[in-house]
């Protein structure tokens, strides 16, 4: 997508960030009241809960190979479209139907979710000057819609858990409308362009971090309030806090941390930011009843994750607007759904096999997710030194020009300026 400049861009990622927020509020609205919804309503165990969270994962997967059919689609259409298709999806959630059916409408939402905020990413990335601002931008409306969306989900549940639907359909019909405000030229936003080795390399590398990134929130919300009741005798609105912190920070600081990576590199934010958020949840999950270890722990955790939000994509599309692709950010937000899984089902497993959440198994989770860091950190370098280091310097042949002697192929000029400087000392 073209970075546009001047009035039209500014509004144009004004409007996408204010898509944003709203557009992150559906998905989450039933959360606080899944169990309820969803469990009681079906005479399920908590499973249940956890398998309609799970439906929206594999749903946002299975979006990634559509995405190519999408190229030519102006943002207007693409976005208008998606949000429509969600009203008539979570209207039918009301409806009386089996499980089976409703675990497909959540996959068919989730599908849906991440075309919209893909969508919105892209245009937000794409007409700011440097991706770490634009993403950075981007992360932080999510992280506001998503802390809105669960405020609204909890009081609507509290008032009546039938509306939660209603009014999740009404916000995307609503979605849908304001989709006017987006550019409706020709734009290709997902535009099916070939895509070269080292770019692939860069998204599958991005891609492998942020599902690391997602691993973490994934490993908090399963075991933190347990250790946390265990370790401190800790009530709702101490755990809450804890929980919190981390999105208000990314929040707050998602365009403070992208003027960062703006200027010092992803790579280099990434490698200060990943082991700061893993030593900020080992210090909580190690607290064993100290306070201030706690505290120290939750400030360190936040900081690290507002530092780490945007590095994956920047990693994944570049440092400039011209390179952001949304097939990219597609596949490398897809990604970190299956980390989110991942992690998920990993503290399950773990936690039936070893009888209850342990401090150990967030531990060995952290080491996971620092030597995963570690080997695809490793690997950029390598992939960095390589494109700066000259190709007779890596071991490999200069080529030869064609049909050339030796004492011809030193007196071919390399440059415009050894061309100009030869040609005056021949007329001199």
């Amino acid at each position: 997508m073209a970075f546009r400049t001047g009035s039209t861009s500014s509004r144009t990622r004004r409007w996408a960030l204010v898509l944003l927020v709203l557009a992150a509020i559906p998905d989450v609205l039933p959360l606080p009241g899944v169990k309820a919804l969803v469990s009681e309503r079906y005479g399920l165990d908590d499973i249940g809960a956890q398998l309609f969270t799970i439906a929206a994962l594999i749903g946002a997967l299975a979006a990634v190979p559509f995405m190519r059919r999408l190229g030519g689609w102006s943002p207007r259409r693409i976005f208008g479209s998606a949000a429509l298709v969600q009203a008539l999806v979570i209207a039918a959630m009301m409806a009386p139907i089996g499980w089976p059916v409703l675990f497909v409408l959540r996959a068919g939402q989730g599908f849906v979710d991440l075309l919209l905020l893909v969508t919105l990413t892209t245009l937000v990335a794409a007409n700011t000057p440097g991706t770490g601002r634009g993403f950075g931008l981007s992360g932080s409306a999510v992280m506001f819609g998503l802390a809105l969306g669960l405020i609204i989900g909890g009081v609507v549940a509290s008032f009546s858990l039938a509306a939660v639907f209603p009014v999740g359909a009404a916000t995307s019909l609503l979605l849908a409308l304001l989709a006017v405000v987006l550019p409706g030229e020709s734009v290709p936003a997902f535009a099916d362009q070939p895509v070269d080795p080292e770019q692939e390399r860069r998204v599958i590398t991005a891609g492998a971090l942020m599902a690391s990134d997602r691993m973490i929130p994934a490993m908090m919300t399963l075991s933190l309030p347990l250790l946390l009741v265990a370790s401190f005798g800790a009530g709702e609105m101490a755990i809450s806090l804890v929980l919190a912190m981390p999105l208000l920070a990314c929040a707050v600081g998602g365009y403070l941390s992208g003027l960062i990576v703006d200027r010092f590199g992803a790579l280099l934010v990434r490698t200060v930011g990943v082991p700061l958020q893993a030593l900020g949840l080992a210090m909580i999950v190690l607290a064993g009843g100290t306070s201030g270890l706690l505290v120290l722990g939750t400030a360190a955790l936040s900081i690290g994750s507002a530092l780490v939000m945007p590095t994956s994509l920047v990693i994944g599309t570049g440092r400039s607007a011209h390179e952001v692709s949304a097939r990219a950010i597609g596949g490398i937000q897809a990604l970190g759904q299956v980390g989110y899984l991942f992690g998920a089902l990993s503290i399950l497993i773990l936690t039936v096999y070893m009888g209850s959440v342990t401090a150990g198994i967030v531990l060995a989770m952290l080491g996971l997710y620092l030597v995963w860091n570690l080997l695809w950190l490793g690997r950029l370098r390598r992939l960095a030194h390589a494109r700066r280091t000259p190709r007779f310097a890596r071991g490999e042949r200069r080529p030869r020009l064609p049909h050339a002697t030796p004492r011809l192929r030193r007196s071919v000029p390399s440059t415009e300026v050894e061309r100009s400087a030869r040609v005056l000392r021949d007329r001199n």
